[in-house]
């Protein structure tokens, strides 16, 4: 394809998003993807605060940070935070709302099996 093609191509594509074309059957539902958008945030919110709490839990407990630290409980209280974010952050990314759930699931299992298992 010539630049000149590339170029036309991508006008057009500009074009038809700027000419309130984002929301019809080529491009996707909008609103099926809003729904899905605010379905892996509550499931990110919900699920990655408990999820955020074991790994925090396992950095502690387990042996990964210094054995004798006077503010390893701090580290530990201020790592549930970024962690929330990231979990929070990555939920988005699964294809569907079923996947998100599942690995939000199957995280939290493994993070409270592993937790358990160091006890």
């Amino acid at each position: 394809m010539s630049a000149e093609a590339l170029g036309a191509k991508a006008r057009d594509e500009v074009s038809g998003i700027a000419g309130g074309e984002a929301g019809n059957k080529e491009n996707g539902n909008s609103k099926a993807e809003s729904r899905h958008l605010f379905f892996k945030g509550v499931a990110g919110l919900l699920l990655g605060f408990p999820l955020s709490l074991w790994i925090s839990w396992l950095v502690m407990y387990s042996g990964w940070g210094p054995a004798f630290a006077p503010a390893r409980d701090q580290v530990s209280m201020w790592l549930v935070v970024p962690l929330w974010c990231t979990v929070l952050s990555v939920s988005f990314l699964a294809e569907s709302r079923v996947r998100c759930l599942a690995w939000l699931l199957a995280a939290n299992i493994l993070a409270a099996g592993l937790w358990w298992g160091l006890q």
